[in-house]
């Protein structure tokens, strides 16, 4: 009787070995670092998917000009940063996968970056006569200026000045020669906001 009841502790429930019940937690683990990895990955290429997140300021009225239904390019220029905080300061400004950084209040690389870009664009752009009569030629773009809200009012308002043509940007001070020959505006300006209730 004793080697039956022996028997009888080693099997278990339901005549189960109680050694066959070991788990073993090494598969288990591979598919947890499997699916981790999985998960981290595909996560990153929807960041990189995800056009710049800015959180821009809110607006109370807004207009919105249907480009594409009437011929027009547009441009989006993203605007970061701030130029008197941080170390070093800087601001940077992108215009789809070119980025253009300034460091520093003196620093006006970016602008000269992005007036090269935009001059390029002029030159292929079609253009018309100005309606009010300045003899300039304007092109059929639009321009979309995207400021975080953080950004300095400043530099927004220096980017305003480098899409109109009418800054040396060697020192950021109003051009001595007006031409309207040779000036490269862009007067098509469209503000990217938000709703207060957004």
């Amino acid at each position: 009787m004793s080697s039956g009841g022996v028997q009888g502790a080693a099997r278990g429930i339901g005549g189960i070995n109680q050694e066959s019940l070991d788990v073993d937690l090494v598969p288990l683990i591979d598919c947890v670092f499997l699916l981790l990895l999985f998960f981290m990955l595909c996560g990153r290429m929807a960041l990189d998917n995800r056009a710049q997140q800015i959180t821009v300021p809110p607006t109370k009225t807004a207009v919105k000009f249907d480009s594409i239904k009437h011929g027009w390019g547009r441009i989006i220029v993203n605007i970061f940063g701030n130029t008197q905080s941080g170390n070093p300061p800087r601001n940077s400004i992108s215009v789809g996968d070119q980025k253009f950084i300034a460091k520093g209040i003196d620093d006006y690389t970016a602008y000269q970056g992005l007036r090269a870009l935009l001059d390029q664009v002029y030159d292929k752009a079609e253009k018309y006569d100005d309606p009010k009569g300045t003899g300039l030629k304007l092109p059929k773009v639009i321009i979309e200026l995207r400021a975080d809200a953080d950004t300095e009012y400043r530099v927004v308002q220096e980017v305003q000045q480098v899409v109109t043509d009418v800054m040396d940007l060697t020192n950021m001070q109003p051009k001595k020669n007006f031409n309207p020959a040779t000036q490269k505006c862009f007067v098509n300006i469209d503000f990217t906001t938000r709703r207060p209730q957004d």
